[in-house]
């Protein structure tokens, strides 16, 4: 197991966050590994992980959930454009 993450490499990996949710991410005792795992999962443009039905495990899917909705999603090309 490594060492618990800090609030400057989730900075580092993550950009600006909100305190809280900085400090929620160091709850879990998440690693280095844990936040680039979430944070690859949730910027990744590549779906085959879902499409498997793959998910994040353990600490970095909790952390995968305190990111999502901090992330903004990227463009889905297959997905229509709402008609406005």
């Amino acid at each position: 197991m490594g060492k618990s993450i800090t609030a400057q490499e989730i900075h580092d990996i993550v950009g600006p966050l909100d305190d809280a949710v900085v400090a929620a991410i160091l709850a879990t005792g998440a690693t280095v590994e844990d936040v680039y795992e979430a944070y690859a999962w949730l910027t990744s443009d590549d779906r085959l992980g879902e499409e498997l039905q793959h998910s994040c495990q353990g600490r970095a899917a909790i952390v995968c959930d305190l990111l999502a909705p901090e992330i903004e999603p990227l463009e889905d090309p297959a997905r229509p454009m709402p008609l406005t």
